[in-house]
């Protein structure tokens, strides 16, 4: 027997020599245009469409893809920016939101702020190193706590442009005192005119230079011993503890000792590779150090407050 004849692919005729020698011209026949274009040509035109069809989709789906992730780069970086600059305006709150801020700022602070401690504060925020000053809502809480306390001989380590030691001035009676130190008088004496203005200068008495010295000399006469109503520390982080070995002795049982930014910035929760300014990263241990030692001293109650950076107050009870 020969070879089994072949089939045409869209036919069931045998598959001739088609346009060669011996090629049938009645197969061809068969084969008309009409057969070709719906038994061929429409089947190719269908998966041309498909194909562009899907084509089309993948670059729209693409495009959809591109813009979203294009989306969540915009609001990361506008997430980022708003942190950042919640980090200037809001330096010194903890609060998580600048408008709630700006609303404590404006709601309780602003319209009862003494005039004078106004003027310090637009004045502080001129000097480049305006980050150190005391924050208008702390300044507003110290001054209230004093007067809670009937706090009367007071001291203040970290003086700055005075802000605090304003807040302080102006809440102690008269013939209040204030022992204030700093190791720069220039940056005192910045708010110095506006204190003198405000008729409350004779109630401080300013040294300069380091506070660890003049603590020894007041530790050392038995007679300052439990002679403080209320001690403020504004000032070199890793010396917290050493001032508080002193201070436990000068403050009266009943008194207050106020450290300033025990949150320090809020980095005393970040984990260990979180970006960090560098000075906030080399004085958190020490924070964190003078607030685990503080949480254990049996001398003292405590407690820690969300207001500025943090202030934890410290009450002597024994």
């Amino acid at each position: 027997m020969g070879p089994s004849p072949t089939f045409d692919q869209f036919g069931t005729s045998p598959t001739p020599d088609r346009g060669g020698k011996g090629s049938n011209p009645d197969f061809r026949l068969h084969i008309t245009p009409l057969h070709f274009f719906f038994q061929l040509r429409f089947p190719i035109q269908r998966k041309l469409k498909l194909a562009q069809v899907h084509k089309q989709r993948k670059a729209k789906r693409k495009k959809l893809f591109i813009s979203r992730v294009l989306a969540m780069a915009t609001n990361t970086q506008d997430q980022q920016s708003q942190a950042g600059r919640h980090q200037e305006v809001g330096h010194k709150s903890l609060l998580q939101s600048d408008a709630l801020y700006q609303y404590i700022l404006e709601t309780s602070v602003y319209p009862r702020e003494p005039e004078p401690m106004k003027e310090l504060r637009e004045l502080t925020a001129k000097h480049p190193w305006n980050l150190m000053t005391t924050s208008a809502d702390e300044g507003q809480f110290l001054n209230m706590l004093l007067k809670l306390i009937n706090a009367k001989n007071t001291m203040e380590i970290g003086v700055y442009t005075s802000y605090s030691l304003l807040a302080t001035a102006l809440a102690i009676p008269d013939d209040g005192k204030i022992l204030a130190m700093d190791v720069n008088r220039e940056n005192y004496e910045l708010g110095l005119p506006v204190i003198q203005k405000a008729g409350v200068a004779h109630k401080i008495d300013f040294k300069e230079g380091p506070a660890l010295p003049v603590l020894d000399q007041l530790v050392e006469d038995a007679r300052h011993h439990g002679s403080f109503d209320f001690i403020f520390v504004d000032a070199d982080k890793d010396n917290y503890l050493n001032y508080h070995k002193r201070l436990i002795e000068l403050v009266k049982v009943g008194g207050l000792i106020s450290y300033d930014n025990t949150l320090w910035n809020g980095s005393v929760v970040a984990p260990p590779d979180a970006p960090l300014r560098k000075y906030v990263r080399y004085y958190r241990d020490f924070v964190m150090e003078l607030n685990k030692a503080l949480a254990v001293d049996p001398r003292i109650e405590i407690c820690m407050l969300p207001v500025g950076d943090g202030i934890t107050l410290c009450r002597r009870v024994k």
